[in-house]
């Protein structure tokens, strides 16, 4: 019998020291391709750099712990400055018998600078609920002219007015024809998210579809919400962009 005991805590052991190994062999590989991939960009590359988790408030931020942010990616895109990296943080659940499971929540962010600070304001998906359960407790959107758009997501703003004139209808057809990431405006931050990891073509992708809706914002929105004209200057660098 002990002996058996010993077999099954060798085996445990090996096993778990190679899902250990060909995990490190997945990041090494993951690193060297994102590293490739900002010196193809003439973008800086840093294995690391978890102060980022604390840079911007609501999803994917501030929930559960050991975050981590990896692979980020910071340089300038098509006349914006970007950053783009791995996000991922823990959370921990116990079952009736006292075990403990821990869950990583893994998710791809990549974040543009705006001209000019402005108010909060995010865009999502409704989920596989829609927005009649969501309403039903409370949490209520945005509701717009367009129907096909207001089931498809939801439009969170703490000033209503500032919600309306930034997700104009020609921002409503942008969304609907490719709008796969949420987003947020956190003052001069645009942040997007999705789950999973995501991979240069996606960074890119993502890249391009923040830098349209940056866009789509009327004119008259920076003048009276951030006091700026963006075709006129660009803002020095803010927290969260290396």
């Amino acid at each position: 019998m002990q002996g058996g005991t010993v077999l099954i805590v060798l085996l445990a052991v090996l096993v778990g020291g190679g899902l250990f190994y060909l995990n490190y062999l997945a990041a090494k590989k993951r690193r060297e391709l994102f590293a490739g991939f900002a010196a193809q960009q003439g973008w800086a590359y840093l294995p690391s750099d978890n102060t980022l988790a604390g840079q911007w408030s609501g999803t994917p931020f501030q929930a559960g712990d050991n975050r981590q942010v990896r692979n980020v990616l910071s340089g300038a895109f098509n006349g914006h400055q970007m950053v783009a990296f791995d996000y991922s943080y823990q959370t921990h659940s116990t079952d009736s018998h006292g075990r403990r499971t821990t869950t990583t929540h893994k998710f791809g962010v990549v974040v543009v600078q705006l001209p000019g600070a402005l108010p909060h304001l995010e865009v999502t998906h409704e989920g596989i609920f829609g927005g009649a359960v969501a309403n039903a407790f409370g949490f209520r959107d945005i509701q717009f002219e367009s129907e096909q758009f207001n089931r498809a997501f939801r439009v969170k703003a703490d000033d209503e007015r500032f919600g309306h004139a930034v997700v104009t209808p020609r921002m409503m057809e942008l969304l609907l024809a490719r709008g796969e990431i949420g987003w947020r405006i956190e003052g001069h931050s645009l942040v997007g998210w999705d789950k999973g990891a995501h991979n240069p073509t996606e960074i890119m992708n993502r890249l391009a579809l923040l830098q349209q809706i940056v866009e789509q914002v009327p004119p008259y929105v920076w003048r009276d919400y951030a006091g700026v004209d963006p075709r006129l200057r660009q803002p020095p660098l803010g927290p969260g962009y290396p």
